[in-house]
């Protein structure tokens, strides 16, 4: 990638997020009534529930605070921020500590506090409107929901477990992919040295527990000693998740190695490099890439088996950007060609399909063609989180591409 090809990029994935998603979300989503975010919106903006789940609250405040940090302090991205995390703070705690699944629109709860996620991303949202608002609350909120993650995490629904652990007691990876987005997120708020030892464990159990290097997959569900189960729990491959999580792998080690390669494989297992982990990148996208129409496979079957799962042919919008996400990042450490190739693929498609030029913001399910399959633009899944979050990566990925270039 050439330097002014670099620069080209970042202008459109800039205008992307400026002209295009940040504006779909401030015009429809903030509930000026209620507070909060309306999550459910059509594809014209039209709600179509008014229910609020956390998870899409949570990421909606880190959003917003987020741009008001990194992009340009302008007062309607903090009141945006404001309005969530106020909201959150009357309504979404339990009487335990741990943030429901669900609130009706004036905050009244409707689903138990089942789901760590939701603890995740509202201690996300909080940790990131504390550091630009100020707000002592929001940072000790933040702090207290940092502490109950990693008490939790273990058994992370606790109480609200359907399946008897003991006698299948398999992990799933999305405990350690999200841990290390949040070191990201609490850094500066949390000491260092309780970071650093948390990557380090992440990746170390994704790359000895959910990598397979002789079947080159990364598996989504593992038993603790890294075989897998019978079945198609044991053979279960989520090519966008295992590439959002090799992306947040290397940019967790980029950022705290800051002194290069060899200090950032210090936070990898033993024989590991970041090039030898942008590998792993080329076998998911070679078993997930639809060949004939395109685009992202939601599931595979590493032993192509019949999947359970209805959805698995569907291509979906957040599993197509964190692809991006990861190609480009791997392209910049790797100085490669094929990553790049995979890259411009990846967002060509993307960017063909997803978006919607008369009503603005994406689509986010795809039929296996590329057809929208819902009109929605929001819902109990997707929010203002995956698109935006991706677009600032990237677009900071170009930025230093820039500059590194001759």
């Amino acid at each position: 990638m050439t330097k002014a090809e670099a620069l080209t990029f970042q202008a459109e994935f800039e205008a992307e997020l400026h002209e295009n998603i940040v504006p779909f979300w401030e015009k429809f989503s903030l509930d000026a009534e209620y507070g909060g975010y309306i999550n459910c919106l059509d594809r014209d903006g039209t709600i179509f529930d008014t229910d609020k789940f956390m998870w899409m609250q949570g990421r909606e405040i880190w959003c917003f605070s987020h741009l008001y940090r990194t992009i340009a302090p302008r007062p309607g991205w903090l009141e945006s921020a404001r309005l969530g995390a106020d909201f959150i703070r009357k309504f979404g705690r339990s009487e335990n500590g741990d943030y429901y699944f669900s609130l009706d629109r004036a905050g009244k709860p409707l689903v138990q506090p089942y789901n760590i996620f939701s603890d995740c991303f509202c201690a996300a949202g909080l940790a990131e409107y504390g550091r630009v608002s100020g707000e002592a609350w929001a940072a000790e909120e933040a702090l207290r929901l940092w502490r109950r993650i990693q008490d939790r995490k273990s058994n992370p629904k606790g109480m609200w477990t359907k399946q008897i652990g003991e006698n299948r007691p398999q992990r799933a990876m999305a405990i350690s992919m999200t841990q290390l987005w949040l070191s990201e997120v609490y850094e500066g708020l949390v000491p260092e040295a309780e970071l650093e030892p948390l990557v380090a464990e992440s990746a170390r159990d994704i790359l000895t527990l959910h990598m397979d290097l002789e079947r080159h997959a990364v598996f989504e569900r593992v038993f603790a000693d890294g075989s897998q189960p019978q079945g198609m729990d044991g053979r279960l491959l989520s090519p966008g998740h295992a590439l959002e999580t090799l992306f947040l792998l290397l940019n967790a080690v980029s950022r705290l190695g800051v002194r290069g390669e060899s200090e950032a494989t210090r936070f990898l297992p033993e024989g590991w490099t970041m090039a030898r982990v942008c590998e792993a990148m080329l076998w998911t996208i070679e078993r997930g890439w639809d060949e004939e129409h395109g685009g992202i496979y939601y599931y595979r079957d590493y032993e192509n088996r019949p999947l359970d799962k209805l959805e698995s042919d569907m291509k979906l919008w957040w599993v197509h950007v964190e692809a991006m996400s990861a190609f480009l990042l791997a392209h910049r450490i790797t100085g490669k060609p094929e990553y790049e190739a995979w890259f411009r693929r990846i967002k060509d498609w993307t960017w063909g399909h997803f978006r919607d030029p008369e009503y603005g913001e994406w689509y986010g399910y795809l039929d296996r063609r590329g057809e929208p399959a819902l009109s929605l633009k929001g819902g109990k899944w997707k929010g203002m989180f995956h698109i935006p979050r991706a677009l600032m990566y990237c677009a900071d990925i170009f930025g230093q591409l820039e500059k590194e270039k001759i």
